[in-house]
């Protein structure tokens, strides 16, 4: 399940940082604290924002966010 959570992460957050004007990477990116700096010039430097983002994770918020992300946590209305 790990495996799982840490590749779709690292999937989402790539693909955001690479189309980071498309609607969907904005609501993603805007999750990301700012001292990330997802929006650096060179590919390499957002490469190393959202990999040290994502291993900076603790399990338990890797979880709720990989739920959020794929839609198995629904806020009660």
């Amino acid at each position: 399940a790990g495996y799982q959570i840490i590749t779709s992460l690292l999937d989402r957050f790539i693909e955001a940082i690479q189309t980071p004007t498309h609607a969907y990477s904005t609501i993603l990116l805007n999750r990301v604290p700012e001292q990330y700096n997802m929006y650096a010039e060179s590919i390499t430097e957002r490469l190393q924002a959202v990999i040290d983002f994502i291993s900076g994770m603790t399990d338990v918020y890797a979880l709720d966010l990989y739920r959020k992300i794929i839609g198995m946590d629904v806020p009660l209305l």
